[in-house]
């Protein structure tokens, strides 16, 4: 089965995140197109073929990366001042 991905949607991590998470149950082979699109050749690696399935697992974990990437991208800062306050306080602490 073939599945194309927007590159301008889902990065490079999103990708490969999610082929590493299914790794045990799909074979991935990629193929970049262009800068915009690549294509995955998905192999079931010993499970029925149903190719609805295959489509809706890897969007599903697909989308859960993006969605991963967005929040960390949008709390970066939040958790540096966190992190920040949260060590000046341990360092008041020790002295």
């Amino acid at each position: 089965m073939e599945l194309q991905i927007d590159r301008r949607i889902y990065s490079d991590a999103c990708v490969s995140k999610t082929i590493y998470n299914l790794a045990k149950d799909y074979a991935v082979n990629r193929t970049v197109v262009d800068d915009n699109s690549e294509t995955l050749h998905i192999e079931p690696v010993c499970q029925e073929f149903d190719e609805a399935h295959v489509k809706e697992v890897f969007l599903s974990v697909l989308n859960d990366y993006k969605l991963r990437q967005i929040i960390e991208v949008e709390t970066h800062d939040i958790r540096i001042i966190l992190y920040a306050k949260a060590f000046d306080e341990l360092d008041e602490e020790d002295v």
